[in-house]
């Protein structure tokens, strides 16, 4: 037992607590680092439809922009944990530890976005192109929502959340 933990009852907890709002808040750092580089992708996907003179594809192409966009800003920003206080804590490493689950099938369809936007490169065809990307702003959609969920997953437990 540490110095910290024999003379501050509920230490360790405190210290567990903000390890796993740490942990959470790297989380979302790098999901959304890992969207940044799939747009990057897209990016040059877009370019090459509009040097194709694929024109007719830019408005569901600026759809998936915009909500890919959208998704990597709430990441960023999103609510990492509870602020809590020492004492009386609302919070503890379980219910953390259920966010973190719930976070871990984000994680993976945000790798099956980027799977996503790599496939584009391969469709040639207008209409394969116009139906990938609609689907694909629906999976980002759908990712989008999966954080409102999360955060009343947050209220749920009681804690005062902290962007």
């Amino acid at each position: 037992m540490g110095f910290w933990e024999k003379v501050l009852p509920g230490y360790k907890g405190y210290k567990e607590r903000e390890t796993a709002r740490n942990t959470d808040k790297i989380l979302r750092e790098f999901l959304a680092s890992k969207l940044r580089e799939a747009r990057g992708h897209y990016d040059d996907f877009k370019t090459e439809l509009t040097r194709r003179g694929n024109l007719g594809l830019m408005n569901p192409a600026e759809k998936v922009t915009q909500t890919l966009g959208k998704l990597m800003d709430r990441l960023r920003y999103a609510n990492y944990g509870f602020s809590g206080r020492w004492f009386g804590q609302k919070i503890g490493v379980d219910e953390l530890d259920k966010v973190h689950e719930f976070d871990k099938s984000i994680a993976t369809r945000v790798e099956q976005i980027e799977k996503d936007i790599r496939a584009l490169e391969g469709l040639g065809d207008d209409t394969e192109i116009t139906k990938a990307l609609k689907d694909l702003a629906k999976v980002i959609r759908d990712v989008d929502e999966s954080l409102n969920d999360r955060e009343q997953i947050l209220r749920t437990f009681g804690g005062e959340a902290l962007e």
